[in-house]
Parts: C-alpha cells; structure tokens; sequence
C-alpha cells in the first residue's frame, strides 16, 4: 500500500496543518502499516475463491448422488406398483 500512497505529499499536508514533522512522518508510518495490516490482496480472494469453488463442486457431486438414490428408489417403488398392480388386474 505504501506505493499507492504518496508519502512525501501526506507528510507535506499534515506539515502545513500545524504537524510537527516527526508528527507527520510518524502518523503518516502509522497509516500505512493500519493499511497494510487491513488490506485484501488479490491472492488472497484468488485462494479463497479457490475454495469455495471446490466446495460447491463438492456439495454439487454429493447432491448428484443424492437425486440419483432417489430417482433409482422412486424406480423401483413404480416397478413395484406396477407388478402388484399387474396382478391384481390379470
């Protein structure tokens, strides 16, 4: 972050609002490491969607799994039906 900020021009800003420069330089210090302690990096949104993405596909396959139990358990409860009621009628 310290690249983004032009510290020379901060410094000069608190300076000529009555800031001492040891004043100045040392808030204008502080700053930078506030931000850069807060910061969000694009490596770290990068990783993190990483992540989630993994995740769904996770959750996606568990859910997969669980629509193909169903349909093959409604399948064989039709089949079932279907036979009984067969049977009945012939």
């Amino acid at each position: 972050m310290a690249n983004n900020l032009d510290m020379n021009a901060f410094v000069d800003t608190l300076v000529a609002g009555d800031f001492s420069q040891k004043q100045a330089t040392t808030l204008a210090a502080a700053l930078v490491t506030l931000i850069d302690a807060h910061m969000v990096t694009r490596e770290y949104l990068d990783m993190r969607l990483n992540e989630l993405r993994l995740e769904f596909r996770a959750d996606l396959a568990n859910l997969k799994a669980d629509l193909i139990q169903w349909i093959c358990g409604l399948l064989i409860a039709q089949a079932g039906v279907t036979a009984v009621l067969f049977k009945l009628l012939h």
